[in-house]
Order: structure tokens, then sequence, then C-alpha cells
């Protein structure tokens, strides 16, 4: 045999080679893209769930709230309970901002601030309309739409503290009185 097949031989087997091999690394940069995109599926179908959930838990608490009379003690037990299962619902959604506005919203619906001069019936106003503004927030995150402006009562209901804001996630502890 002459040079030129051994040539086109070692040609032919280089190529072939170098086409199985990048044949190979494509199927696995393709795998490893699928695992990814099938990961952030996952996530965003927990974070939707969790979103309907903590929907369905505002809006017991907003029904809770157009009830009749000042919030007993059972009432407000039950309140607390719904904050906190709302509060743990809404870890699993990744976008912070909408975390923060829900958590902030919901902090404040079963607390009153220090020298706290409105009524029985504006509390429950109040809480109706923290759970409006979450629950538009929540609806809109579900629709892949950005979320409401906050109306002024919210900025003024947020006034009434001592301090400015709500302290990030991080610094934030729930805890249950003893009963």
């Amino acid at each position: 045999m002459d040079a030129s097949v051994w040539v086109g031989a070692a040609f032919g087997l280089v190529g072939t080679g170098v086409g199985g091999g990048l044949s190979i690394w494509s199927s696995a940069i393709a795998q490893r893209q699928q695992a990814v995109r099938a990961r952030e599926e996952r996530q965003q179908v927990l974070a939707s769930t969790a979103v309907e959930a903590a929907l369905a838990e505002l809006l017991e608490v907003q029904r809770d709230a157009r009830r009749a009379g000042p919030l007993d003690e059972a009432r407000q037990l039950l309140l607390h309970e719904r904050v906190l299962h709302v509060q743990v619902l809404m870890q699993r959604v990744p976008d912070a901002a909408l975390r923060s506005r829900v958590r902030e919203n919901t902090l404040l619906m079963p607390l009153s601030p220090p020298e706290d001069t409105r009524t029985s019936q504006e509390r429950r106003v109040d809480i109706m309309l923290l759970c409006a503004d979450a629950i538009a927030c929540l609806g809109a995150y579900l629709r892949a739409e950005p979320p409401p402006p906050p109306v002024e009562r919210l900025q003024t209901l947020r006034r009434l503290w001592p301090f400015d804001g709500i302290a990030p996630e991080e610094s934030v502890f729930m805890y249950e009185a003893d009963s």
C-alpha cells in the first residue's frame, strides 16, 4: 500500500474519533441543560403551588375580617396561625420583592403599633386592605405581571409604626405566645 492510503485511513480514524467525541460532548451538554430546565420547572411549579395556597389563606383571613364583631382571642389566634402559614409558604417564591411585600403586609395584620388609636372596625378594614394588596401582588405574580403600586392607605398604615420599614427576612423572628 502506498502512503496516501495510510494517510487517508489515519485521517478517517481521527475524523471519526473527533466526531464521536464532539457527539458525546454535545449530548452531555444537552443533558445538563435539560436537567437545569427540569429543575427550574419544578421550582416554578412549587412556587405557583405555594402562591395559590397563600392566596387561599389570605382569602380566609379577609373573609374572617369581614365578619361583624371585634377580634376575639380565638379569631386573633387563628389570624396569627394563618399569617405564619403564609410566611412559610412564601419561602418557596423566588421573587424577593414579592416575598418582602407580602411578608410586610402579613406581619402588619395581627399587630397593633404602640399607642394605636384605631377602632376595632378600622383595624378590620386595615386587615382587609393588607389582604387585598397581598392578594393583588400574588395574582400579578401568577399572571407574570408587575405588582400593582401600593395604595396610599397602606403607606399611611406603615407610617403608624415607630420604625422605618420592617426588618429584612433574616432578622425577623415569629414566635408563639405561651398559652
